[in-house]
């Protein structure tokens, strides 16, 4: 009898789930309905929790971009966090490459420069902020404050304010040009006491009173709000990360965010600032207590009910990243004894891992261990990867992936990669010289195919459909979800493409070309239709170049392009969807 009416309850919740989906793909072409200084205190728990809900369904989040010097993106309003390593120089040359001889404190300070007669050449370090951004960035008045003895000066759009500085807090004029903010140390703890100029921050003099409370970029808050879900892989500096234990993570404190990325208390306070779900990619070299710690925090600090997406770094089956080739070590160590070759047992170690990491998210969340969404991640193109990762050796008792704690199955179905390799270089090259510059022929390429001679059958997105469908039947198979880690147009040239300057300039014009908008619409629509759920775009701010287009704004400043009209209008047509259901 209980047997029954579990089906019942399934089968409801099934049909449930259909009407919803068929809903809001029905209406996709209609019109919508009308502190740095010290840790972040933790964050009272909510009266009323939201809803929490496994079940995969509509809904659409985004990669947020990685935080660098040139970085478009200024999440943080003290522009320091997101400043350049130190780079040593002295009077004739720019950049001595002695960063190995730096004296450092825990939190990246530089506590001494060399004396005479020490064996380095450098005299001074230095940090770029704001550079390479054309100029876009906010002008005007800066205050750098400070704490200890030395020496700072600046350079390049920033000039000191003499008459309106003081000990401990300088003043800055800054004129943006695309050669940013210069803020160089000739001096530091010069009586040797151990007072060395520490805690630097540069902020806009609008903001001095108010940037430890508010910590988040006002206009970057307003263009990312909307998405449901922040996927933190670059904000963790994930790829290639040496992070092993938990003193090795990145604290508030950090003197920038750009080197070991940015502490889980602040991912934390921007989900909870946003109303958002965070995704979270672990360092693939962290231990079980970075882990159990990690997932603490979160429990302890995340607003009641928001789900918690977790997954093992980030592609692992990619052979361009050190966390496939430390995949490769453990699967050769520990998996020495099982069939097939050095790569599927790397993957299935890779499922074994990601199995363990999962388990201690769940036994940390306890009751509410629902929360937490386990993500086995897999290659689009190739379901063999998913396969051999949701494979891993279990125990003598059969266990479900649920009780093993992988919720969904997650691949990054991008379309278009394939224009920009070197075989079809010469023909793309062809299309450039037309009179619109080739972007007719490359949009039907995209939308139909047939164009290139060589290319995918029926064009790039049947192309993702394709592996759309063959995931999406993997995930019905093992009763998992369906999502999208990363997704969105690849145009970018590779393996030498990239250097073809008429290329580049095709891919970045077709992202900004209406079209571009109208596929993104009609991709992510299909996307759903095919059984995905949760779509996490890639990315949300970056300057385009010859790497790629992958914001879908180009700086923070800027309130309109056709990719983010997309995901706004979409992300719109959810809301009034889900206010009318209630």
């Amino acid at each position: 009898m209980m047997r029954k009416y579990k089906f019942v309850i399934i089968f409801a919740i099934a049909v449930i789930s259909v009407s919803i989906v068929s809903y809001l793909i029905s209406n996709f072409d209609s019109p919508p309905a009308s502190k740095l200084e010290t840790p972040l205190p933790q964050i009272s728990k909510s009266k009323n929790p939201v809803t929490p809900t496994v079940k995969s369904e509509p809904s659409i989040g985004t990669n947020l971009s990685g935080i660098s010097y040139w970085s478009s993106q200024h999440p943080f309003l003290d522009a320091f966090k997101s400043s350049g390593a130190w780079i040593t120089q002295n009077e004739k040359v720019w950049d001595t490459k002695e960063s190995d001889r730096l004296d450092l404190d825990e939190n990246g300070w530089v506590k001494s420069l060399p004396r005479p007669g020490s064996g380095s050449q450098y005299t001074s370090v230095g940090t770029l902020m704001f550079r390479d951004l054309q100029g876009r960035y906010p002008g005007g008045q800066y205050v750098v404050l400070y704490q200890g003895q030395g020496t700072i000066e600046y350079g390049f759009d920033a000039k000191k304010n003499q008459a309106a500085s003081r000990f401990g807090r300088d003043v800055i004029d800054v004129t943006p040009s695309n050669a940013g903010i210069w803020l160089k140390i000739t001096a530091t703890d010069p009586n040797r006491t151990g007072n060395y100029l520490r805690n630097i921050r540069v902020v806009p003099i609008a903001y001095e009173n108010s940037y430890q409370r508010q910590i988040f970029n006002p206009d970057f808050i307003e263009k990312v709000k909307a998405f449901k879900v922040f996927r933190f892989m670059d904000w963790m500096a994930t790829n290639g990360s040496t992070q092993r234990q938990w003193s090795d993570r990145p604290t508030p404190q950090d003197a920038r965010y750009s080197i070991k990325g940015v502490p889980v208390e602040l991912m934390v306070e921007l989900s909870n600032r946003t109303n958002s779900d965070p995704w979270f990619t672990m360092p693939h070299m962290a231990s079980d207590e970075y882990i159990a710690n990690f997932a603490q925090y979160v429990e302890n600090n995340l607003e009641p009910g928001r789900k918690v997406y977790v997954e093992y770094s980030n592609e692992v089956w990619n052979g361009k990243f050190p966390q496939n080739r430390w995949a490769l070590q453990q699967g050769k160590a520990h998996l020495s004894g099982t069939q097939g070759s050095d790569y599927t047992k790397a993957m299935r170690w890779y499922g074994k891992r990601t199995t363990e990491i999962t388990q201690i998210w769940d036994r940390v969340f306890g009751k509410d261990k629902d929360r937490v969404i386990g993500v086995m991640a897999g290659q689009a193109a190739n379901p063999q990867v998913a396969k051999d990762a949701l494979s891993y050796p279990r125990s003598d008792r059969p266990l479900s992936h649920q009780e093993y704690g992988i919720d969904a199955i997650a691949i990054a179905p991008y379309f278009g990669g394939y224009l920009g390799s070197p075989k079809h270089q010469d023909q793309v090259v062809i299309w450039t010289l037309e009179a619109d510059g080739g972007l007719d022929l490359l949009f039907e390429e995209i939308a139909k195919g047939g164009v290139l001679s060589d290319g995918s059958p029926g064009g790039a997105l049947q192309q993702a459909y394709n592996w759309i469908e063959t995931h999406a039947e993997l995930a019905r198979q093992e009763n998992l979800q369906l999502l999208a880690y990363e997704g969105g147009q690849h145009l970018a040239g590779v393996n030498g493409v990239e250097n073809n300057d008429a290329i580049t300039e095709l891919f970045i014009q077709a992202n900004r070309n209406p079209r571009m908008g109208k596929i993104y619409k009609e991709y992510i629509k299909k996307w759903f239709e095919l059984g995905g759920g949760l779509f996490v775009n890639f990315s949300d701010i970056g300057q385009p170049s010859k790497w790629g287009s992958w914001g879908i704004l180009e700086y923070v400043e800027q309130d309109s392009t056709p990719k983010y009209d997309a995901f706004l209008d979409l992300l719109d047509r959810f809301s009034s969807s889900k206010q009318q259901k209630s």
